[in-house]
């Protein structure tokens, strides 16, 4: 099986580096995701959010080697990387 995340010691919170296909509907790829979650204030703004810990916005990067400790992961998906920006902040997923 496939390992789906990398876990590295010099991980910051709110960033994550995980194996997935989803974000640009291609093959599994290595990606480095800067997410945004929701705090208690922003549920007080937002009747859209649920609760705290909610994504609000992420931003996804395709990446060959983990960028903190250099470990090489695996290829990007094509010749040219892709990223995308998504916010999950309103009813529906934006991708930006």
């Amino acid at each position: 099986m496939k390992e789906r995340a990398h876990r590295c010691s010099c991980q910051t919170p709110g960033i994550r580096i995980e194996r997935d296909g989803s974000y640009f509907g291609n093959d599994d790829v290595w990606v480095l995701v800067v997410a945004r979650e929701a705090t208690d204030e922003d549920l007080e703004e937002d009747h859209y959010l649920e609760g705290i810990g909610e994504e609000l916005w992420s931003t996804v990067v395709e990446i060959a080697h983990c960028p903190y400790c250099g470990e090489k992961l695996g290829e990007v998906g094509s010749e040219e990387v892709e990223f995308a920006h998504f916010d999950s902040s309103d009813w529906n997923t934006k991708r930006m």
